[in-house]
């Protein structure tokens, strides 16, 4: 049995002092709350302990690292290890595309990242991570000064993956910036619904988006692992403020939910469900995204985000946050000989084996 706080460090770099410690039980990263929150800018629902928490789901382990600069906190980085059947993978997966919780002066910030990996990389039987950063960030030069200093296999990529889509003073001027026929589709489906006497929800309560998704799941024509909505049902209800916007027939059936959180001037899509095996043809995604743009400018939000991107028609107005993906491997015979038949073999293998396969190196 693994110790709550697996590992301590202590290191020295450019004079500076530095310590460095893995969380991994519920408890010491909850306790965490109260002493990131003063330090943030700004109240960041991507950075909270407590939503983190609820993103770790079945198949994965939390390690949260924290490093101190003599006595003060100078960053946290949220990561989780992932298992396979309840046994340990070794490798360690962290998205930051929005950023990691680094503090103090920015010179340092590259230094205490690169900490927290080498931390990470020390930790028992840890082979590997699996990184989202974006480019040009102090974490991206952590990386760089850390695979400049020892030897690792290192694999860069780019990730095409979150979404934004920029939203102006109106709505209407949004829609004056997409092309004639998007513009005329979120028109016209979206007076096509009004006509029809169906119902616009701007603010579901948790009962009400748990109750949604439930009944949509099984009518959706694109199918969502069950385990995943109950991930992103987990993070909405840990969100201080969360996103949760619905449609609803004139009869009282669901016909579309959204569910998701916000951050500062951002409202983040973490979810869709729509009812289209039985209204293929009334657009409902188009609807309620058009209704949540409207609501959101409304409100004085500058941004839409979409969790894992989006395809037609917005994917064609919205930009992909710029970010690369790393694999940071220990070297090891082993370790290269099962990378290497990853790579060769995962195109051939079993849909249900490639997603865990592809944790363990890229397949093409």
């Amino acid at each position: 049995m693994e110790s709550p706080t697996a590992v301590r460090q202590q290191r020295q770099i450019e004079g500076e002092r530095y310590s460095s410690s893995i969380l991994s039980s519920h408890a010491e990263i909850q306790c965490l709350k109260p002493l990131v929150k003063p330090l943030l800018a700004q109240n960041d629902v991507l950075l909270d302990s407590e939503f983190f928490l609820s993103s770790v789901s079945k198949g994965w382990k939390p390690r949260v690292v924290t490093v101190h600069k003599r006595s003060e906190l100078a960053g946290v980085v949220y990561t989780k290890e992932r298992t396979i059947f309840g046994c340990r993978l070794g490798v360690v997966y962290a998205d930051l595309s929005w950023g990691s919780i680094l503090f103090g002066d920015p010179f340092h910030q590259p230094n205490v990242f690169r900490i927290a990996l080498e931390t990470l990389l020390v930790f028992p039987g840890i082979r590997g991570l699996r990184l989202r950063v974006l480019r040009g960030s102090p974490e991206l030069a952590g990386v760089r000064n850390l695979i400049a200093s020892k030897r690792f296999d290192v694999h860069f990529s780019r990730v095409r993956e979150h979404a934004c889509l920029s939203l102006p003073d109106t709505y209407e001027q949004l829609l004056l910036g997409f092309g004639s026929t998007t513009r005329h589709n979120f028109r016209y489906y979206r007076r096509r619904f009004e006509v029809a006497g169906h119902i616009y929800l701007e603010r579901l309560s948790l009962d009400e988006l748990i109750s949604a998704a439930l009944f949509l799941e099984p009518r959706c024509r694109i199918a969502s692992k069950s385990h995943s909505i109950t991930r992103v049902l987990n993070m909405v209800a840990a969100a201080d403020q969360p996103m949760a916007v619905g449609l609803k027939h004139r009869n009282g059936e669901w016909l579309s939910v959204i569910a998701g959180v916000y951050r500062p001037q951002a409202g983040v899509l973490l979810l869709q469900l729509n009812n289209d095996r039985k209204f293929s043809c009334d657009s409902l995604s188009v609807v309620l995204r058009g209704y949540l743009i409207e609501t959101l400018i409304r409100q004085g939000m500058r941004e839409l985000v979409i969790w894992a991107g989006t395809g037609p028609p917005l994917s064609r107005y919205v930009r992909r946050i710029p970010t690369l993906g790393i694999h940071l491997d220990l070297p090891g015979y082993q370790w290269r000989l099962a990378r290497r038949f990853v790579t060769t073999l995962g195109p051939w293998l079993p849909k249900r084996f490639r997603e865990d396969a592809g944790w363990i190196a890229p397949i093409q």
